[in-house]
């Protein structure tokens, strides 16, 4: 019986590696740490697709993106993009936030299964765990409020994380005020990135934790780009979003939160 479902396993993950979702699928470039890497942990995502979306997705083309985590800096062009461990992910309210860490943690988890991933490149050193605090719940049942889940996933990630971790936090802090939010949210910014040294994304909608950071060479800005249009006028509900669904370098300046209402359910 276990032979035929480790074939059955084997079987499907040569069919998705052969035909995939259509776009390109690459063979992942396993680096262990030490050898040709020059950082403990990184990883290296081109033009990586999420594996489940576009087997279900009927919309236009699907927008490919590029994570880099922990990557050494580009010497010659004198760039270091991807080197540091942390990424603070802003962006506005259903920009592809939430898609583009589930994206992540799917492709590293096909990637060690020895199978191909929807993607144009990737290399990565070895990942021990995958750590992730997505969604917002409650555990009625249980008498757990949706804050002490939130603090108590996030307690597990603090207390087994190592530096070959990938984690993955999705608006750590919403289930309180946004002052406490904040401070929670900023704590664990700083073990995550300067005392674990993980790869980390960590999504946030908390404006002044970016400032915190946008100078610390343990973190790095990157958000979810759209277009805005009557941006400067003084009713910001006029402010008309199209999202372009592409991760790029930097902050996004605010998380349009008057737009999420127009958006089709």
């Amino acid at each position: 019986m276990q032979e035929g479902l480790s074939a059955d396993v084997l079987l499907s993950l040569t069919q998705y590696s052969q035909g995939g979702d259509g776009g390109p699928m690459t063979r992942p470039q396993v680096i262990l740490p030490g050898d040709d890497s020059p950082s403990a942990a990184f990883l290296d995502l081109r033009g990586s697709r999420h594996p489940c979306v576009t087997k279900t997705f009927f919309g236009d083309d699907f927008i490919p993106n590029d994570i880099a985590i922990g990557c050494p800096g580009n010497v010659e062009e004198g760039l270091d993009k991807g080197r540091a461990p942390c990424v603070l992910v802003t962006g506005p309210n259903m920009g592809g936030k939430s898609t583009l860490m589930r994206q992540c943690g799917l492709v590293v988890i096909l990637a060690q299964l020895g199978c191909y991933v929807p993607a144009e490149s990737l290399s990565f050193t070895p990942v021990d765990r995958i750590f992730t605090r997505l969604g917002a719940s409650d555990r009625i049942m249980a008498g757990e409020r949706t804050f002490f889940v939130e603090l108590s996933e996030t307690a597990s990630i603090l207390h087994h994380g190592t530096k070959h971790s990938l984690v993955l936090l999705d608006e750590l802090g919403r289930g309180t005020a946004s002052y406490d939010g904040t401070a929670i949210a900023s704590a664990v910014v700083k073990e995550l990135a300067e005392r674990i040294c993980c790869r980390t994304l960590f999504s946030t909608h908390y404006h002044s934790l970016v400032e915190d950071y946008t100078n610390n060479p343990a973190v790095q800005l990157g958000h979810m780009a759209c277009m805005v249009e009557n941006e400067g006028d003084e009713d910001p509900s006029q402010e008309t979003i199209t999202f372009l669904y592409k991760f790029i370098t930097g902050a996004c300046p605010k998380s349009y939160g008057f737009n999420a209402p127009r958006q089709p359910a």
